[in-house]
């Protein structure tokens, strides 16, 4: 691929990327979810947050006027072609899930309990809502200057659907961090970042819960944070918060007497 071909190629992959994020403002969650509702819109944010610091890391954020060193970072045109099939993919997961979504509500009695809405900022508790606008603002923040397509909120009613978008994302995302290993230590720092800006004590264990398989680079970053405060606290650290999160952390430097039992 010629430069100005790889130029051009390179302002397409930034289009499809800033799509891509975008899907994610779109989504909602059905009141079926009930408990789960909170962890499920954290993954969720945290599968759009990966992808975000993904694009950031090789360039793709910002205005795009200057893109050599995007091109250094890509390397090869192939690799450009191969971003595009999987940003693309991603698109289609999303227009695939809202069409699933379609026809469930349309076999569906419009009085039926399982078509409510959750609202977004309703049923969070403090960490998570504090959780879930960080991580939005974040990736809101990463996307770039390039044409957005019309879109309309729909919502997911079915877990298995929802999980399924997370999955299949999740895959995704992992092929487009593997294309790039250069930029591999870039996203790893962009998630200390986001860690001194989201960790609090009482958020640690529910974003190291929410990134728990889905994405190792900002748990590793969180285990790295909870060990600095553990230090910084003298050897422990608790945190507990809400009936489904917490953890609680603790060694001993000193030495401990058991007495138990004696008189």
């Amino acid at each position: 691929m010629e430069p100005a071909s790889l130029v051009t190629g390179i302002i397409a992959l930034a289009g499809l990327f800033n799509n891509a994020v975008d899907c994610f403002e779109y989504v909602q969650l059905g009141r079926k979810f009930g408990k789960d509702f909170q962890t499920s819109l954290l993954k969720l944010d945290n599968a759009r947050l990966r992808l975000s610091r993904w694009g950031q890391s090789i360039g793709l954020s910002g205005d795009l006027q200057d893109v050599q060193t995007l091109n250094q970072t890509l390397v090869s045109a192939e690799n450009v072609k191969k971003a595009d099939e999987r940003l693309s993919q991603i698109l289609e997961l999303f227009a695939d899930a809202e069409g699933v979504s379609a026809k469930f509500k349309s076999r569906t009695k419009p009085d039926d309990a399982t078509l409510l809405e959750q609202a977004i900022g309703a049923g969070l508790d403090p960490v998570a809502a504090s959780l879930h606008q960080k991580m939005r603002e974040l990736s809101i923040k990463r996307q770039n200057q390039t044409s957005l397509r019309q879109k309309t909120k729909w919502a997911l009613y079915e877990e298995k659907h929802f999980r399924r978008l997370i999955e299949d994302t999740t895959d995704l995302v992992d092929g487009l961090v593997e294309l790039f290993p250069a930029a591999q230590v870039t996203q790893r720092n962009l998630c200390e970042i986001e860690v001194s800006e989201m960790g609090t004590d009482e958020s640690l264990s529910v974003l190291k819960d929410v990134a728990a398989d889905q994405d190792a680079y900002l748990e590793d970053a969180v285990l790295k944070a909870i060990e600095r405060r553990m230090s910084q606290s003298g050897g422990s650290n608790a945190a507990f918060y809400g009936a489904n999160y917490g953890m609680q952390l603790h060694t001993n430097t000193g030495t401990m007497n058991n007495t138990l039992g004696r008189g």
